[in-house]
């Protein structure tokens, strides 16, 4: 599955599987590429940028700052400055934590992972990917639950710079963006 995608930017790494009755309590809401990418485990891609999750242990912190527009909605990655990729109404979404934001990438994960995940231009313009590789630089890689959080937030008058940046707890940012600046609707 997602044979470009893996082949640009290599296998998962730093794998933990994920409970399987947790894989199937989710399995009939997700197609079928997706849930066997994520049959995987969790875990990351593009040296750090993307990270497969469990969508089980994410839907307490999507429903924290998400406001679905169709049930289920059902978080399947993450990215290195706590963006969320969704599945939702036949889509996947990307929420932009930092932003407030979010945004239909596309209605089919083969075309997601293998056209536009591993073009550059895609990723320059609608991802962080090349934020991610100066912030990587800088900080160095990240750990399954970390992400790099904007200090002070963004929403709250901070600036989008490198120097700005901090490694930070994924799921405690997120709900922190969630708490100071309201959900994503």
């Amino acid at each position: 599955m997602f044979e470009k995608f893996v082949a640009t930017f290599g296998d998962i790494q730093s794998k933990q599987e994920i409970p399987r009755d947790e894989l199937n309590s989710v399995q009939k809401f997700l197609p079928e590429d997706l849930f066997y990418f994520l049959k995987k485990g969790a875990g990351s891609y593009m040296n750090g940028f993307l990270w497969t999750v469990n969508p089980v242990e994410y839907k307490q912190i999507l429903d924290e700052i998400y406001v679905p527009l169709q049930e289920p909605s059902i978080c399947f990655a993450r990215d290195a400055f706590g963006g969320l990729y969704i599945w939702e109404d036949a889509s996947i979404i990307y929420v932009d934590s930092n932003r407030l934001g979010q945004e239909v990438l596309g209605r089919k994960a083969n075309v997601f992972f293998d056209l536009k995940m591993t073009d550059k231009g895609f990723l320059d313009k609608k991802l962080p990917y090349s934020k991610y590789l100066e912030a990587k630089g800088i900080l160095g890689g990240l750990q399954a639950d970390e992400c790099f959080g904007y200090q002070p937030l963004l929403g709250l008058g901070g600036a989008e710079r490198s120097e700005n940046l901090r490694v930070v707890k994924i799921k405690e940012y997120i709900s922190i963006l969630a708490q100071a600046l309201g959900k994503i609707e």
